[in-house]
């Protein structure tokens, strides 16, 4: 009886050890798990690419509602003001490892002011967007830092609407994109040039006119918390500060600055984001007073 005694005394604390470090391990990989993930999603600012994408097989839905007031348009002296509702509707899809498309499609209410009082209200399908993403490029330093670089292929679709809000045309682009994260901080900067081969003037309310456009965005991403990710943590809250940037062949620059919050849990994201005009030189198309985006994110 004392050598059993003995034995289940020496045998005690190795199988606690062991109950130990399983649980530790476990909740090692739970909390690496959920600190990858954030790495990988919690950088998608809403107006700024980002190389991620979802993994092969696997979905995501983005729906966005947007408000944005531009001012009078030059191109009509009677303009006063012209305010856009937007629903967007933004399909992801990861095809194999490193490559994805995406699928937009935008539903617009618009609403006119003119000067002598009256208003005119339409609403259509703009152009719809798909754009192939190539992740040539990853490194991974750490269980969150990471490099990664994208290259965009894609276009604009003629969405069968009037040239009110379609272009009816075909209008290819193409870009690239590069996402940093280091602890605390994501960074993006995406460039993408788009050939407008249609498009009026009149219904321009940046880049969808008929000259070519380039646009460059700029996002900073801080997760404000958890200070670091364990298995407690399901999701994080990330502040957002972007700069927008869209070039018109035609002479039109402006720069947008939006900054915003965003929730980033294990299968859903929500976002806020504001618009305001940091910089203006835009002479054939209204200019935006402010504007407003309210987001999900939806992982399947």
């Amino acid at each position: 009886m004392q050598e059993l005694a003995a034995q289940v005394q020496e045998l005690v604390p190795l199988l606690v050890e062991e109950l130990f470090m399983k649980r530790t391990m476990k909740t090692m990989a739970v909390a690496a798990s959920l600190a990858m993930s954030a790495a990988a999603m919690g950088q998608e600012s809403m107006y700024t690419q980002a190389a991620t994408m979802p993994s092969p097989g696997a979905f995501s839905y983005r729906p966005g509602f947007h408000y944005f007031r531009y001012g009078a348009d030059p191109v009509d002296a009677n303009s006063d003001r012209t305010d856009k509702y937007e629903f967007m509707n933004s399909v992801s899809y990861g095809i194999v490892r490193n490559w994805a498309v995406t699928v937009d499609v935008p539903v617009v209410w618009e609403n006119e002011k003119f000067n002598d009082g009256t208003s005119d209200s339409d609403k259509g399908v703009e152009d719809i967007e798909a754009m192939v993403k190539w992740r040539f490029y990853q490194s991974d330093s750490g269980t969150i830092d990471t490099i990664r670089a994208a290259a965009l292929f894609g276009a604009h679709f003629a969405s069968g609407d009037d040239d009110d809000f379609s272009s009816e045309s075909v209008n290819p682009m193409i870009g690239g994109v590069i996402t940093i994260v280091r602890g605390r901080h994501g960074f993006n900067q995406d460039l993408i040039y788009t050939w407008n081969t249609g498009g009026t003037r009149e219904a321009n309310l940046g880049g969808e006119g008929p000259d070519d456009a380039l646009a460059f965005n700029t996002s900073w991403v801080f997760r404000l918390y958890p200070d670091r990710f364990t298995s407690e943590h399901s999701g994080g809250l990330y502040s957002t500060l972007e700069l927008n940037g869209l070039y018109e062949t035609n002479g039109d620059t402006e720069v947008r600055l939006s900054p915003g919050l965003m929730w980033e849990d294990r299968k859903w994201t929500a976002e806020l984001m504001m618009q305001l005009p940091l910089w203006e030189d835009v002479d054939e198309r209204p200019t935006l007073e402010f504007g407003i985006g309210v987001g999900l994110r939806i992982s399947f």
